[in-house]
């Protein structure tokens, strides 16, 4: 199955060395593998993790609220040693970004 490009409403929630939660208006499914670059400190990190979960937080006029938990395990030993020295400092706010387009 090929990776679905990170929703344009996403807003990161919650970076965890072993997870990332974002928020959006769409659902992502379990199971899905999802492209999206992490952007810390100014440089982005192409990634593609898979979604474990997909919750209902909200509901209002406009629909509903999920919050999708991405699983961070199945990334390199290379690309979750860089999250988690980044959580470790603690400087700055990580966001996240659409994955790059290739032509």
């Amino acid at each position: 199955m090929s990776a679905v490009p990170l929703p344009r409403d996403a807003s990161l929630v919650e970076l965890r060395p072993d997870r990332l939660t974002f928020q959006t208006r769409e659902c992502v499914l379990p199971g899905t593998p999802v492209a999206f670059r992490l952007i810390m400190e100014g440089g982005a990190l192409p990634l593609e993790a898979l979604a474990e979960a997909c919750l209902v937080v909200a509901r209002d006029r406009n629909g509903y609220v999920f919050h999708s938990r991405l699983s961070l395990a199945g990334l390199t030993e290379g690309d979750r040693s860089l999250i988690a020295l980044f959580i470790a400092k603690g400087r700055g706010s990580p966001t996240l970004g659409a994955p790059e387009v290739r032509h």
